[in-house]
């Protein structure tokens, strides 16, 4: 949007190529390909802990885990783009449904949200409003705002102005969703889990027998009062 309101400045259209946010291979693709990967990280996190302690909802975690990463190498391949076309075709779409990729994915995200509608209820009150607050976030951007996105691609444009905004709330509403759950998952495992240490094993230098030291990096957060790794 920088094209349409400032004027003429060096670097003015490589530099709105780089943060455009509905662009790829650029600097927002990259911030929210590490974003997910680390929410995968987290996620994966929780899930050892929640396997160690034989929890009833393990696998969830596990499966979430997954979910994120692959989300992280979607953004950075727009796998889900590959599907508009064939899809686009087979139901002859056009108008709100030309992104045909929300079709199939919507049915995905319905499937999700009813399986995991127990483990969602069995969260602690805070995690479960910051969960379903970055849930509403994140769907809403990426497929909510992909409808009349589809709409104004089709009708006018890519480069017009009403597209653009809506790109740009779409983007926005991803990102803040992904901050949004991010903060849940590092405040449940300070809470709930008394943090997490985070260990980097270097091989021992001066030696000929294959030692290690080990560099502690602090935890997340300082242990909670209630620690369910014993």
């Amino acid at each position: 949007m920088s094209l349409y309101y400032l004027p003429e400045y060096p670097l003015r259209e490589y530099l709105a190529k780089v943060f455009n946010v509905d662009a790829e291979r650029n600097l927002p693709t990259l911030y929210s390909c590490l974003a997910l990967l680390f929410s995968s990280l987290l996620l994966g996190a929780i899930a050892y802990a929640k396997n160690l302690d034989s929890d009833r909802y393990k696998n969830h975690w596990k499966i979430l885990s997954f979910i994120f990463l692959y989300l992280s190498l979607d953004e950075a391949g727009q796998l889900h783009e590959k599907l508009i076309d064939p899809m686009r075709s087979l139901l002859k779409a056009s108008g709100f449904l030309y992104f045909t990729w929300i079709v199939p994915f919507g049915f995905l995200v319905a499937i999700f949200l009813l399986s995991y509608s127990k483990f969602v209820f069995h969260l602690p009150v805070a995690t479960r409003k910051l969960f379903v607050a970055a849930g509403a976030f994140y769907i809403g951007g990426s497929i909510g705002m992909e409808i009349p996105g589809g709409y104004l691609f089709s009708t006018t444009g890519m480069e017009s102005l009403p597209y653009l905004i809506v790109a740009t709330i779409e983007e926005f509403l991803e990102m803040l969703g992904i901050v949004v759950f991010i903060h849940a998952l590092i405040s449940y495992i300070k809470t709930y889990l008394g943090g997490v240490s985070w260990n980097i094993y270097i091989p021992g230098k001066n030696t000929q027998v294959t030692e290690h030291q080990n560099i502690g990096i602090p935890a997340l957060s300082e242990a909670a009062n209630t620690n369910l790794l014993r």
